[in-house]
């Protein structure tokens, strides 16, 4: 049962992972402005590349 539970949120993560890296969501980030120094596209995708690999090792290590 854990191994199917972790696969569904896998599944999920890779969806979420998908929609966030889409067209539709990165042209909202896509400004002319920065942030820190940095364009707001380029952090949005280090950000969100971050948080996707934590909760892909979050998930793999999670146990009961």
């Amino acid at each position: 049962m854990q191994r199917n539970r972790r696969r569904q949120w896998l599944i999920v993560l890779f969806v979420a992972g998908c929609l966030l890296f889409s067209f539709p969501l990165m042209a909202l980030f896509n400004q002319p402005q920065l942030a820190m120094g940095v364009p707001i596209t380029v952090l949005y995708l280090f950000i969100i590349w971050f948080v996707v690999i934590g909760l892909t090792w979050l998930i793999h290590e999670w146990r009961n």
